[in-house]
């Protein structure tokens, strides 16, 4: 367990090291999905692979690909559902079985990921699959922070499902206290109003759920 906090820890550093504002072109990736499969699915394969040379760009395409996909099922997956049941009646068993499922026709969930990471240590699974699981699931949050600062409309975190929010809110910037959420209508931003965090300095983070919202409003 202490090589996989290391990983953890040499991965983090590495995408801090590179850290710098980047532009989402949602567009580009829409019509990548739709016109070039090919090309997507080798994107994806070495994002499953675990490839150390996977690129931001390449996780930032299989992480808002899966909006233009067929399997993107916003916040609606009865799956998804069922891991939360699991998760807070304390079956680990069933929580683990039900993070795979999804991530085989969801691989970029970071609820299922993150649950698939807690609950397969919790179970004893072997070391190089629960690091993969905290490749996968820090790799995204690092990616939707790299493209966003979260300090205002124009320079928001992109999510594709409300769940995510959390993990970023979370997982990434150790905020302890929310004191409000509001959706600006017209830049489909949740304005989520917070007590700063040493790895967040604002009280207010934007994040972007237009993603989500297009889909649901179909």
């Amino acid at each position: 367990m202490r090589r996989l906090l290391l990983t953890s820890i040499i991965l983090i550093m590495a995408f801090t090291a590179i850290k710098s504002q980047q532009k989402l072109d949602l567009g580009l990736i829409k019509e990548t999905v739709e016109n070039e499969s090919g090309y997507y699915n080798d994107i994806l394969n070495i994002y499953l692979t675990d490839d150390p040379l996977i690129r931001l760009d390449d996780i930032a395409l299989v992480y808002y690909g899966q909006v233009f996909t067929s399997n993107y099922k916003g916040a609606s997956d009865e799956n998804e559902n069922d891991l939360k049941n699991h998760i807070a009646m304390g079956d680990n068993h069933k929580a683990y079985s039900v993070a795979k499922k999804i991530l085989e026709y969801n691989p970029v969930s970071l609820n299922a990921l993150f649950y698939a990471w807690r609950t397969s240590e919790a179970l004893g699974e072997p070391e190089n699959e629960v690091s993969s699981y905290v490749r996968k699931y820090l790799s995204i949050l690092n990616m939707i922070t790299t493209y966003g600062d979260g300090k205002s409309s124009r320079t928001p975190f992109y999510v594709i499902t409300p769940d995510d929010q959390d993990h970023i809110l979370y997982g990434m910037f150790d905020i302890e206290n929310i004191i409000d959420r509001t959706l600006d209508t017209e830049t489909l931003c949740n304005i989520i109003y917070v007590e700063p965090s040493t790895k967040f300095q604002a009280r207010r983070m934007y994040i972007n759920v237009g993603l989500y919202l297009s889909h649901t409003s179909k």
